[in-house]
């Protein structure tokens, strides 16, 4: 791969030199750029695991880069900024917490070390606490923080309000240690449910119920009293208040965890209009008690948020519409609310971006379990401002929790304990040696947490090209962090412009790399804004190659650099010439936007792309999402088409069942025996053995594959066949024999 991107490289150097000049000397005084002397210097650390931990990378300096050749271009644009960074982190839920306290005090002080501290560990620095009791607990009972005696059925005076239990099972005492070891670690909170006399069933856990005609289809049945609405807001006051009497200052708190989700463990059910009436009550109470604390809304999945693929979706967006009754504005409610937050189990994280451009809240990843810093360098170009893990420390046996899918509301709790298992996370305790050990992934998150700080603006920047992801951040005016991803198995050269000035930084394969300088921002006194223009219509047939030329003119005489904040698969602009590269794998009409800046301003074009399908040639890549018909998952799409960013394109189909089939259509030039490239991720923890099968038009098995145990969902391994095929355009068909796994994509070769 690193020889021919070279040589495609070699051939826009020129362009390239003439973009961003021949050196320092090269810039005029008016940009705020030095005239003359060495650019500033980029330093830089790079991870691909243990092995190679946070290791020096050589220094550059900007603007020496005169004819140095690049694999991929990253265009940082200062003049448009996004989301501030608040923090990497995980959840201080009792489960990771009791595992933790199985360990020596030297060891939990050195896992400690390493998950937090800034200079000789990862540098995680936000962190989730649960308000009471959440579903991964190792002791039961469950609890809130006001529990009632006997003999007692209401205490809206909260006298019986208490901490207690947070302090006996070690919950203050871990945050104590990881504030020893970054003291500007920050913390906020979320309940899973009301305590049990707050609400309509007097019940912590949740409860559950067919929905009327339906044999699959359940909904929560503890709701919150409309009556205790107030007294609950005060109840988070309380509890914000009590933290801050052991030294922790809790900054936000989550309105309640995935409300209204249909489960028996911790649960409760509140409506849009008591959301609305619970967001000014938390604001009200916080007002009262002179406290600064934040409010995030939602704290659900994407998909809960809004999806206009689907109408099942709770659509909690209307939060922030006015209540029919007229008693509250959405006016109100978004005052009120600080930040969206989501978790990404179902759903198009897009539309977190979607969010932040219609309301002007930040968002905020308040839970996921996915560990892959490709996952985290998207969803932070899709601007979440946190990205915060769940449940991140178990034991050998993969730990003793009380987390189950099941709707059975007279549970065996000790069964639960006793069979579900969540092995392999972040931080595994061994409790017979007293010995931790942790994934490599962590080394991938420190090369973000380590170096950004709380405050830090994004940058917008230039689409993943030839292997290479990007997000870039400013600290203050002129301190810039770039990370970048690797995804090729060689070492890549990258070009990094940033306002007509740029470096050539080589990223090691497979790893994860950040860069830090400071060059002076660039001015935007009497500057004007390059002018774009160009075709706004384009057509292609699928897995064809079709250009467009874009032109941008600048009155400054500026050198503008072309870029697009993203693409779909198959679509590359040059940074240099503006020639976009149209060879387009998915069907059907979209829009891409791009922009040409020169640092201080920039301009757009919208270019409506229609694709006119074609079978797929072989040789091509199948993305596992093109199918051309399905069977066995939801008609939409809405749940089995999942946002990976670990995956080809972004995407790949995933919670696969026996029965399942996914079509493609392919055009094969002439008979014979093809290889069958079969990319697939299984999380399991163990094989999967004949999961899938291919077959013809007529239903024979052309081939039956087995899939291996990889070691997350998003790492991803091929699997090869064969099969003998006529000659034509005909389908193959990917037949789930299991399930259990994801597929990415799939290709043919001769």
């Amino acid at each position: 791969m690193r020889r021919s991107l070279s040589a495609i490289a070699a051939v826009a150097v020129t362009a390239l030199t003439a973009l961003v000049g021949t050196g320092p000397t090269a810039h005029a005084d008016r940009s705020g750029h030095e005239p003359a002397g060495r650019g500033p210097v980029v330093t830089g650390t790079y991870s691909t695991g243990a092995a190679h931990a946070w290791q020096p990378l050589p220094s550059v300096r900007v603007g020496e880069d005169k004819d140095a050749p690049a694999d991929a271009t990253v265009v940082v644009d200062p003049s448009t900024t996004r989301q501030q960074y608040t923090g990497i982190g995980f959840s201080l839920d009792e489960t990771s917490v009791s595992n933790l306290w199985k360990l020596t005090p030297a060891k939990r002080e050195e896992a400690v070390k390493l998950l937090v501290d800034p200079r000789h560990g990862a540098g995680l620095d936000r962190f989730r606490l649960t308000i009471g009791s959440p579903d991964l607990i190792e002791h039961l009972p469950f609890w809130s923080e006001d529990d009632l005696p006997a003999g007692v059925s209401e205490d809206f005076g909260l006298k019986h309000f208490s901490i207690q239990r947070d302090i006996d099972l070690h919950i203050v005492d871990t945050i104590k240690l990881i504030q020893r070891y970054n003291p500007k670690a920050t913390f906020f909170a979320s309940a899973w449910s009301a305590p049990a006399w707050m609400k309509t069933n007097n019940r912590f856990t949740g409860e559950v119920a067919l929905r009327p005609g339906s044999t699959t289809d359940y909904y929560q049945v503890g709701k919150l009293r409309d009556d205790c609405i107030d007294v609950f807001a005060r109840y988070y006051v309380k509890f914000v208040q009590a933290y801050a009497r052991h030294g922790v200052r809790v900054d936000a708190l989550t309105m309640l965890n995935e409300p209204g989700m249909d489960v028996v463990y911790p649960a409760m059910d509140i409506s849009v209009a008591q959301q609305q009436k619970l967001a000014l009550a938390i604001k009200r109470e916080f007002r009262a008690a002179h406290l600064d604390t934040q409010l995030y809304v939602h704290d659900f999945n994407f998909w809960d948020w809004r999806d206009p693929n689907s109408t099942a979706t709770k659509n909690y967006h209307r939060i922030f519409d006015d209540a029919p009754d007229g008693s509250v504005t959405g006016r109100q409610v978004r005052k009120a609310a600080d930040a969206i937050a989501f978790h990404p189990y179902w759903g198009d994280p897009r539309v977190m971006r979607d969010a932040y451009e219609e309301t002007g809240k930040p968002v905020h990843l308040t839970e996921t379990s996915d560990l892959s810093s490709s996952t985290l360098l998207s969803d932070f170009r899709l601007d979440a401002g946190s990205y915060i893990l769940w449940a991140q420390t178990t034991d050998q046996d993969g730990g003793t929790l009380h987390w189950t899918p099941a709707r059975d509301n007279n549970i065996d709790w000790d069964q639960v304990a006793a069979t579900t298992k969540w092995p392999d996370r972040l931080v595994t305790v061994d409790t017979t040696a007293k010995d931790f050990t942790v994934r490599d992934e962590l080394y991938g998150l420190g090369q973000f947490a380590k170096y950004l700080s709380p405050g830090d603006v994004r940058l917008e920047s230039s689409a993943a090209e030839h292997g290479i992801s990007n997000v870039v951040f400013r600290s203050g005016a002129d301190r810039f962090v770039a990370v970048l991803g690797n995804t090729n198995d060689t070492d890549t050269e990258v070009r990094v412009v940033t306002a007509g000035r740029s470096f050539v930084v080589t990223v090691p394969a497979g790893s994860f790399a950040t860069y830090r300088w400071q060059d002076h921002a660039p001015a935007d006194h009497r500057n004007h804004a390059p002018v774009l223009s160009g075709s706004t219509e384009v057509v292609a047939d699928q897995y064809s190659t079709v250009h467009l030329q874009l032109r941008a003119t600048d009155r400054d005489g500026d050198r503008p650099a072309y870029y697009a904040e993203e693409l779909p698969d198959g679509v590359a602009v040059d940074p240099a010439t503006g020639l976009v590269t149209i060879h387009p794998t998915a069907a059907g009409e979209q829009d891409m936007t791009f922009y040409a800046t020169d640092g201080r301003a920039r301009d757009q074009l919208s270019v409506h792309l229609t694709v006119r399908p074609h079978a797929v040639p072989v040789g091509e890549r199948i993305e596992a999402e093109n199918y051309t018909d399905q069977h066995g998952w939801p008609a939409d799409g809405s749940n089995f088409v999942e946002s990976n960013a670990a995956a080809s394109g972004g995407r790949n189909v995933g919670w696969t069942a026996a029965g399942n089939w996914l079509r493609y259509d392919v055009d094969v030039p002439q008979s014979g025996t093809y290889d069958v490239e079969l990319r697939v991720a299984n999380g399991t923890g163990s094989a999967a053995p004949d999961a899938l099968s291919l077959r013809d038009r007529s239903g024979a098995t052309l081939a039956t594959v087995s899939v291996p145990a990889t070691d997350a969902w998003s790492d991803y391994r091929s699997v090869h066949t064969t099969v003998t095929l006529a000659a034509g355009e005909q389908p193959i068909t990917v037949y789930c024999g299991t399930g259990g796994f994801n597929l990415d994509y799939l290709r043919l070769t001769e």
